[in-house]
């Protein structure tokens, strides 16, 4: 029987759509995981068939092959909860357990980061191509990397500071189709860009509030966020900051924090930074927080 290859879920905290255009974002890693052995059969899905397609692509490039059954079979039941997905990445998670397994089958160490690089480029094409469309890439390197990353134009010195508070992660009831609203973004490129800076700004304060940490200007960063993404919603033509996210960052501002949408926003995920440890008490005395932490271990041999 082959080993269980596990790869985690994201949370975006800051950048979304804005990292498109080259400015930075964090992603988190988060502790839900897609699990994937291999079997016989067929491919489950695109995403998995294309993950077979390009990971032999790096194969054929090492001179390595498999040997016996070669068909990954990825568990996600881990990102739907109550019948609904949590919106943490599940596709990419999946695709990059996918590529891990037949890398790992291939008798390539899942810890050595070359073999990391390798599987983040085999995952990225095959995620775009099942998708039909380019995204940032930054959910598969959280699945490959783990923990917290910066991508884009900043000193990734800071991912080895703390952030100055305390990550809780709520559930909406909407589900929300990413790659959708990012195809809608294309569509009405140039009057979205307003709003994209406005994101671009925001990120760009939360990193150096990181860097000083200072939880305040982290806390308006995030505020400002939540106004480029209503500005963003107007350019799109799709409210992005629903009822349920409203109330979740007005409980949040209640106790001392701040809330946004995680990702694409219009439902699944909202992120919360608390500030205290009596605040993060207060917080989840009001509103149901999901059992999920951040900086999760990324793509890895199941023990």
């Amino acid at each position: 029987m082959s080993h269980a290859v596990l790869a985690p879920g994201k949370a975006m905290l800051i950048g979304e759509y804005a990292v498109l255009e080259g400015e930075p974002a964090v992603v988190a890693a988060v502790s839900v995981y897609a699990r994937a052995v291999l079997g016989g059969g067929s491919p489950s899905s695109p995403f998995i068939e294309a993950a077979i397609r390009e990971t032999h692509v790096e194969l054929l490039e090492l001179g390595r092959s498999i040997h016996g059954p070669a068909v990954p079979h990825v568990d996600t039941s881990a990102f739907v909860q109550g019948g609904r997905k949590l919106g943490v990445g599940s596709s990419a998670a999946a695709t990059v357990a996918a590529v891990g397994a037949l890398l790992h089958a291939a008798g390539l160490d899942l810890s050595d980061e070359k073999i990391r690089a390798r599987a983040y480029a085999a995952a990225k094409r095959a995620h775009d191509s099942a998708q039909g469309t380019a995204g940032s890439g930054a959910d598969l390197w959280a699945a490959v990397h783990g923990k917290l990353r910066v991508l884009g134009p900043y000193d990734t010195a800071v991912e080895a500071r703390p952030l100055p508070a305390q990550l809780r992660f709520v559930a909406t009831s909407t589900s929300v189709s990413t790659a959708m609203l990012v195809a809608r973004y294309r569509q009405v490129y140039d009057a979205a860009q307003p709003a994209i800076a406005e994101l671009g700004i925001a990120a760009r304060g939360f990193l150096m509030a990181w860097q000083r940490g200072d939880v305040a200007a982290l806390l308006s960063a995030i505020e400002r966020v939540n106004s480029g993404y209503l500005c963003f919603g107007e350019a799109l033509g799709h409210r992005l900051l629903t009822d349920e996210h409203l109330r979740i960052a007005e409980i949040a501002r209640r106790v001392g924090g701040a809330a946004k949408p995680s990702g694409a926003g219009g439902g699944d995920l909202a992120v919360v930074f608390l500030p205290t440890p009596t605040a993060v008490e207060r917080f989840s005395s009001e509103i149901a927080v999901l059992p999920i932490t951040e900086s999760a271990v990324g793509l890895h041999v199941a023990s």
